[in-house]
C-alpha cells in the first residue's frame, strides 16, 4: 500500500508560494482569480484561504520570498569593507557579475524576470520588494565608495549623482542579461558573457567618475573571481 506524505504547514506554505508564481507572472496581481491561483498549487480555495487569509497576503509572502539573497554572505563581506576606489571596482564587478553570468538560469528565475517585466509595465510593487535591498544596502554603499574615491583623486567630481551611478550599473547589467535570455541571444555581440562583463564595469566605473589608471590598478577580473569562492 503507498504511503501518502502530507506535507507541515510551513511545507504546504512554501509549496503554494512557489506554485503561484507562474499564475501572477502571466497575468499579474488583479488579473488572477483566487481560484486560478488554488488550481496552480493544486489545493482548494478554503485551504488556500486557511494559509493566507487574502490575496493580498499571498502575493506579499510571494514577494518576501523572492527576495532571498542567494550570495547573502559575499554581499555582507563586501558590504563591511572600508569604502574606497578598490571597493567600489569589487562592488561593481561583482553586481554584473552576478547580474549577467552567475545568476541561474531555469525555470523558477525565467517566472521571476516575468514577474519583473509585468511589474514595471504595471504598478511596479513586485519590482520595488525586489530592489528593496539594493536600495536600503548595495547602493547607499556605492555611493559611498564613490565619494571616497573623489576625496582621494582616484575619481573626478562630475555630473553622475553618486547614488545614481550605483542605480545605472544595475539597470545597464540588468538590461543586458535580459536581451541575452533567449536560446539565441536578441543581440549578438560579439563577446562571452565574462568579457561582457568587463565592458560594462569599465563603461560604468569610467561613467562614475574613475580615473582610467585607478581601474587598470585595481580591476583584474580573474584575480576578483577569487573573491567569490
Amino acid at each position: 500500500m503507498k504511503t501518502i506524505t502530507r506535507l507541515s504547514s510551513e511545507e504546504r506554505r512554501a509549496a503554494i508560494i512557489k506554485a503561484v508564481r507562474r499564475a501572477f507572472a502571466e497575468k499579474g496581481f488583479h488579473g488572477t482569480t483566487t481560484r486560478e491561483l488554488a488550481e496552480a498549487a493544486g489545493v482548494s480555495e478554503a485551504l488556500l484561504f486557511k494559509h493566507f487569509p487574502s490575496k493580498e497576503a499571498l502575493f506579499s509572502a510571494m514577494l518576501l520570498s523572492c527576495c532571498g539573497e542567494q550570495h547573502q554572505e559575499r554581499v555582507e563581506r563586501l558590504k563591511a569593507l572600508e569604502p574606497s576606489a578598490s571597493t567600489l571596482v569589487l562592488m561593481v564587478h561583482f553586481l554584473v557579475m552576478h547580474i549577467v553570468v552567475c545568476a541561474p538560469r531555469d525555470e523558477e528565475r525565467a517566472v521571476q524576470n516575468r514577474l519583473m517585466l509585468r511589474s514595471l509595465a504595471e504598478d511596479g510593487e513586485f519590482a520595488r520588494v525586489l530592489l528593496g535591498r539594493l536600495a536600503t544596502g548595495w547602493i547607499p554603499k556605492i555611493a559611498e565608495c564613490l565619494k571616497v574615491a573623489v576625496a582621494s583623486g582616484e575619481a573626478v567630481d562630475g555630473h553622475v549623482q553618486p547614488v545614481l551611478g550605483g542605480w545605472f550599473t544595475h539597470h545597464l547589467a540588468a538590461m543586458l542579461m535580459l536581451h541575452l535570455l533567449p536560446t539565441t541571444p536578441v543581440v549578438d555581440y560579439g563577446l562571452s558573457r565574462e568579457m561582457l562583463v568587463e565592458q560594462v564595469v569599465w563603461f560604468t566605473l569610467r561613467g562614475m567618475g574613475l580615473r582610467e589608471a585607478v581601474i587598470e590598478r585595481y580591476y583584474n577580473p580573474k584575480a576578483l573571481g577569487l573573491f567569490e569562492d
